[in-house]
């Protein structure tokens, strides 16, 4: 899957604002990693850990845990381009939100914008992204779920509040700021999900800046916009993936492999365990499935299967060779009992 890339407007406007807030743009781009051309016109795009890590710099300089709540309502119409004027031309609040989705791309292919659970009452959105984990995400997420209200306050008559949100992130020792710029304290951390939800009505409202020939006009622009990557895959098959490249470099360890992922060891873990998985259950498969592969062509001598399977020492790969050997043993003794005798497991 190509990595996916977001449009330098989003971190030059967080530039921008911390700028005003007193930090210094040339510090922001070098701790940032960012090149310095991403901050000069507004049709590049970046990789999407450097919008993520951008976050994290500007949270850190200008000290503060808000801040990604704070820049939110520094938000005005425009600042995204064409994204932002495919949602303000459209008639009404639920045909603006109907493009976001599908004109994602123009400013980032790490996104998504997709409609979820709806009533009579209520219509919830999800926002999901494709690749990112830590604090910068954390900060991005908020920012992107703050200024839809933002936004939308800026084109309707009356003031559009969330019915809910919810964040996958654990809740932070404060968050006066989000219900103040939410306008709600109906927040929920630990979510399977980042969302929000709206009344039903509100989306039937008008918005003041509907243009319908504009809008038609962006709308063939917007044809020839980044076309939006895969769903993202679960996170035990992005371990996979890495694993099967890290057993061919030799022994593999949780911190090298959470660091090749752009996780911490606690975070991939957790991710894992989300999945009804763990660290070991994922590495013992991928280690099998490499050495069922290898062995099926040609046979090895120990040492040769100890570098196969990741380690540097011998016994350690005869001691997992035992166990699947026992496992498949007692795997056998179920089969063969139909799986419904407690004590064939003793066979």
């Amino acid at each position: 899957m190509a990595e996916p890339t977001d449009s330098v407007l989003l971190p030059q406007f967080v530039m921008k604002q911390a700028v005003d807030a007193g930090l210094a743009a040339g510090w922001i781009v070098r701790e940032s990693g960012l090149p310095q051309w991403a901050m000069v016109g507004d049709t590049a795009r970046i990789p999407s850990h450097g919008y993520l890590r951008t976050w994290e710099v500007v949270e850190h300089g200008l000290g503060i845990a808000d801040a990604a709540v704070r820049i939110a309502e520094c938000y005005v119409v425009g600042e995204l381009g064409l994204y932002d004027y495919l949602f303000s031309t459209a008639p009404t609040l639920g045909a603006g939100l109907a493009v976001c989705g599908p004109f994602i791309g123009a400013i980032s292919t790490n996104f998504r914008f997709e409609p979820g659970p709806e009533t009579m009452q209520e219509i919830s959105f999800r926002v999901a992204m494709i690749d990112g984990e830590g604090r910068g995400r954390e900060l991005a997420m908020q920012f992107a779920l703050a200024a839809i209200f933002t936004r939308t306050r800026l084109v309707t008559a009356e003031r559009v509040d969330p019915v809910r949100v919810t964040f996958r992130q654990s809740a932070p020792r404060n968050h006066a700021s989000l219900v103040e710029v939410f306008g709600t304290d109906a927040i929920d951390f630990d979510a399977p999900q980042d969302g929000v939800t709206f009344r039903a009505a509100d989306l039937d409202l008008p918005l003041r800046t509907a243009d319908a020939r504009l809008a038609a006009i962006l709308h063939r622009c917007a044809q020839e916009l980044p076309a939006l990557p895969p769903r993202a895959t679960t996170c035990a098959d992005r371990l996979a993936a890495v694993l099967a490249s890290a057993l061919e470099a030799g022994p593999v360890t949780l911190e090298l492999v959470a660091r090749t992922l752009a996780m911490s060891p606690r975070t991939l873990q957790r991710r894992l365990a989300e999945e009804d998985t763990t660290w070991r259950a994922q590495l013992d498969r991928a280690r099998r499935l490499r050495h069922e592969k290898v062995c099926a062509t040609r046979q090895l001598t120990q040492p040769e299967k100890a570098s196969l399977l990741g380690y540097g020492d011998p016994r350690s790969a005869r001691r997992l060779l035992k166990r699947w050997r026992a496992d498949e043993a007692m795997e056998s003794c179920a089969a063969e009992s139909g799986g419904t005798d407690p004590d064939a497991l003793a066979c």
